[in-house]
Formats: structure tokens, sequence, C-alpha cells
């Protein structure tokens, strides 16, 4: 038990201590409404004001009036914020990709939006679709 409270603290105090070095080309994010950037609003209907206009100074189809905390490891990286996969006209995804929606679960859930609560877009979907993404990237790079 010990051990695992040392390397929470270290991981706490300096998150970021073995990643000085690396260099991330792109971030690929799964997740709920902690780091939907847009997934929802591009699937269903965008949340209404003020959603963004703090920081974005206009609606950003979050359900976050600023930033996310994906925004945030984005920059950390030097890397621009991250779209969603489900926006994808017009969108530039050499920097990253993100799957998460709000309302999603980990588990294919009872009863989904539109009639229920839940995002259809649970976490196995998610992966799914990063797994259809990479197979038509890779496409797409050897053309």
């Amino acid at each position: 038990m010990s051990l695992f409270l040392f390397m929470l603290l270290v991981s706490i105090l300096n998150p970021v201590v073995s990643h000085k070095s690396c260099d991330f080309p792109a971030v690929v994010n799964l997740g709920d409404s902690n780091s939907d950037t847009g997934g929802y609003a591009s699937a269903f209907t965008p949340p209404t004001s003020p959603y963004g206009e703090t920081y974005f100074h206009m609606p950003a189809r979050r359900f976050s009036d600023g930033r996310l905390t994906i925004d945030f490891i984005a920059e950390a990286f030097g890397l621009p914020l991250i779209n969603t996969y489900l926006d994808s006209v017009g969108t530039n995804f050499s920097h990253g990709i993100n799957f998460a929606t709000v309302a999603s679960t980990i588990r294919l859930p009872i009863s989904v939006i539109p009639n229920g609560v839940f995002s259809p877009f649970y976490l196995g979907f998610q992966y799914s679709q990063f797994e259809q993404f990479k197979v038509r990237s890779q496409m797409i790079r050897k053309q």
C-alpha cells in the first residue's frame, strides 16, 4: 500500500517527469463529458449558451464554459485543440482526435439518447470508431 501512495504522490506532484523528452505527434482520446470537445453536439443537439462563451467568446459545442483537461494536455505537448471525430467535415486530425461524448458509459447502456439518457457512444463503440479511423487513415496515407 505504501508503494502505491508513493507512486500516486510522485505522479501528482510531477505528472510529466518521464515525458519531457518524448515527442507526441497526436493525442487520441476516448471518454465522456469531461473531455467531450463537441462529439455530442455533432451527433445530437448542441448545448445552449453560455457553453464556451467565457473562453472561446462564442458557443463552443462543449458542456463547459471554458477549456477541458484534454485541451490542457494538448497544449502541454504543443498541439492545437483536439477535434471531435463526429465533426469530421473539414477537420484536420493530424494532431489528434477525440471520440468522447457527453453521457457516455463504459458498457452498452440499456437506454440511449434520444429516448433515454445515455449516449450510444459507450467506450466499446468509441474504441471501434478508433479502430476504423486507424485503418482508414493508414489507407489514405498509403495513397
